[in-house]
């Protein structure tokens, strides 16, 4: 006959068995509401690291053109060089203009790092059809078959908090009457396009960073809730609102201005000194000659 003490041994519950099977079955349970819930993708997808590019709101390799009345809240950027024309009647606000000196080339440096981390992402998720009008996407890293062009042709809807990346080996078009629309805590600073050629932004609204290896052109009356960074070739502007201040700290700066460390003066639309310079410069010669002019006149008085 058992004893108390053996018959209370017997009743225990076998904790052993329960941590064997414990283990697997949390496993499956994470893995199956990863797949439900889209978390797959979100795992694979880590923040773009900009470095000195984060505060540019504008960056060029070789020239940086607007015609008409864009804004710009963020700074803008060019290197190896250096050409800005159209500002004004640009203007910018949250930053500098940089051509050709320290700040650029260490923008564009790493840009390149940036863009190289972007492309090195994944596994990604694979867009049998390259044009994302009318998807909603959760975090992740996205490219289309065989890496090629990506289009966007009504709207995109990226849902849910975390990152975003889109790939493509080709180039990036934004066809008129497209837009990017967040929701459910996604922000435009968590949303990347790694573009190997060009990208042409036509809107009328775009949300993300571009890292374009070669050029960026965009529509006219766009608005662009990012940055716009090509690497090697230019960025064009008509009438477009460029926003990248939520990404970064607020400042009080604001442009055109002469260009910080080479002295070169940001170029309206027709070239040379912007007029409200011209003005000032003719006013202080002005003041100047009368100045001379009335010593002279009393001089002469009181000989």
């Amino acid at each position: 006959m058992a004893t108390a003490e053996q018959r209370n041994v017997r009743a225990a519950p076998r904790w052993g068995g329960l941590r064997r099977w414990c283990g697997p079955a949390v496993g499956v349970g994470l893995a199956a509401a990863l797949v439900i819930f889209g978390g797959i993708s979100a795992m694979a997808a880590t923040t773009v690291n900009l470095g000195r590019a984060t505060p540019f709101a504008i960056l060029a390799g070789t020239t940086v053109t607007n015609t008409g009345p864009s804004t710009v809240a963020g700074s803008l950027g060019v290197d190896p060089g250096s050409a800005v024309t159209g500002f004004p009647p640009g203007t910018g606000t949250d930053g500098t203009i940089q051509t050709a000196d320290a700040v650029a080339l260490g923008a564009q440096d790493d840009l390149t790092t940036a863009y190289e981390q972007a492309a090195g992402e994944g596994p990604p998720t694979v867009e049998t059809n390259p044009d994302l009008g009318g998807d909603t996407l959760v975090p992740g890293v996205y490219q289309t078959s065989s890496d090629g062009a990506l289009a966007l042709t009504g709207a995109l809807t990226l849902n849910g908090a975390g990152v975003y990346i889109f790939q493509t080996g080709s180039s990036l078009t934004a066809n008129t009457g497209s837009s990017v629309n967040l929701e459910g805590g996604a922000t435009d600073c968590d949303v990347f396009w790694q573009v190997a050629s060009q990208a042409t932004l036509n809107g009328p609204t775009f949300v993300g960073t571009v890292m374009a290896h070669t050029t960026i052109a965009v529509g006219s009356g766009v608005t662009v809730d990012g940055r716009l960074l090509a690497q090697t070739a230019g960025v064009t502007l008509i009438d477009d609102t460029i926003n990248a201040s939520a990404c970064f700290p607020p400042t009080t700066s604001t442009f055109p201005t002469a260009a910080p460390g080479t002295g070169t003066p940001v170029t309206g639309a027709g070239g040379g000194i912007g007029g409200g310079a011209l003005v000032a410069l003719c006013g202080l010669a002005l003041l100047g000659a009368g100045a001379v002019a009335i010593g002279r006149r009393r001089w002469t008085s009181a000989r």
